[in-house]
Parts: C-alpha cells; sequence; structure tokens
C-alpha cells in the first residue's frame, strides 16, 4: 500500500478489549486516612472504530469489577480510637462504561505505530459498597470490633454514591498489524482510573 493511499484509506473496525484496572493503595490513600488495601480488577469490552489513515475514532463499551479488600477504612483526617472507622464491604460493585475516544497514529514501520488520544464518557454503577459502624478501644485497627453500645447505626448499609460517573480517557500505546486487517493495540493510561490492556481486532 503505498502512503498516499494509506493516508485516504478508510477502514471499520471492530475489536474485543482486555483490561486491568489498578488502584495502588497510595492511591486511594491520597483521599482516605487508610484503606484496606489496594484494588486490581479485571475488564472486558467491546470497541467499535472508524478509521481514515492516521486518524481514529472509536466508541467503546466496556465492563469491570471494582472491589478492594474489605476491611477498616479511616476517614481523611480522622484518628483511632478518638474516631470510629468503618468496615467496608464491597458486595458485587462494578460498572459499564460507554465513551468516545479520538486516536491519532504515528508510524514507526509499516506494521507498528504509536498511537495515542483521548475522550469522554459515562459508567453506570452496580452492587453496593456496605459500611458498618466499628469502635476502637486503641490506636491499632486489631482493637477494633462493630460497636455495640450504643449500637450501630449503620450495619451493612450501602454508601449513597451516585448511579453515574463521567468517563476522562488519556491513553497511549502501540498499534500492531500483522497484516492490513488485523489490528493489536497494547496501550495504558487513564479511565478516570489508571489501566493496562490490550485489544485484537479487525479492520474491514
Amino acid at each position: 500500500m503505498t502512503a498516499l493511499a494509506a493516508l485516504i484509506r478508510r477502514d471499520i473496525g471492530v475489536g474485543l478489549r482486555l483490561r486491568n484496572v489498578r488502584l495502588p493503595r497510595g492511591m486511594i490513600e491520597a483521599f482516605v486516612e487508610r484503606s484496606s488495601g489496594g484494588s486490581s480488577n479485571f475488564g472486558i469490552g467491546l470497541e467499535i472504530s472508524r478509521r481514515k489513515g492516521p486518524f481514529e475514532f472509536q466508541f467503546g463499551l466496556e465492563y469491570e469489577k471494582i472491589t478492594a479488600k474489605n476491611g477498616l477504612w479511616v476517614d481523611k483526617g480522622d484518628t483511632i480510637p478518638q474516631d470510629e472507622p468503618d468496615y467496608v464491604e464491597f458486595n458485587g460493585f462494578s460498572w459499564v462504561t460507554a465513551e468516545l475516544s479520538f486516536m491519532y497514529h504515528t508510524e514507526i514501520i509499516p506494521q507498528l505505530s504509536v498511537r495515542y488520544g483521548g475522550g469522554a464518557g459515562i459508567g453506570v454503577f452496580m452492587g453496593e459498597i456496605l459500611r458498618t459502624d466499628y469502635a476502637c478501644t486503641g490506636p491499632e485497627l486489631d482493637t477494633c470490633n462493630m460497636r455495640t453500645n450504643p449500637p450501630a447505626e449503620n450495619d451493612h448499609t450501602p454508601y449513597d454514591l451516585p448511579p453515574v460517573m463521567l468517563v476522562i480517557n488519556a491513553i497511549v500505546g502501540v498499534q500492531i498489524r500483522p497484516t492490513d486487517e488485523i489490528f493489536i493495540n497494547v496501550e495504558g493510561g487513564i479511565r478516570t482510573m489508571p489501566f493496562i490492556g490490550t485489544t485484537a481486532g479487525y479492520y474491514f
């Protein structure tokens, strides 16, 4: 394929994506005093794209669990035993996202390009994050138990979370094209949460 033909060619692509969404404990604890640990979950999705030369317009649907280890969380600025932590449990918490992204490809060789871009969309939450009030007798978390006197106001009570959240994309990676039709994307970045992943698909 000549360079001019590659520039004006239009392709419709369909791909299956697999991604690992990661929230390190240190990143979570920028917003809380203490968490029960980080989060690492796998997601699966489908993307449809329209590519013209180096430009690509992409629509993606994706499902991911969003879970961390069940355990005690301490709010930002709180100290125990003066303040009470919550025992937090993730009950089927996940989201389905739909987003539009605009990508650009810089060719290194005909079979390999650097790709980068970004976009936005929405995520719809499913499942619950539950909280139970705990009280502590000392500064260590192993001194904490479910509050009984007075009785806990929150006992497996769902947090009041918004049903929908804005999703912001910033993506960088490479595209491998063993043939003109087959493509494999290896990429990472931010989809509101950090991720790494791959997509395999076909251009029609």
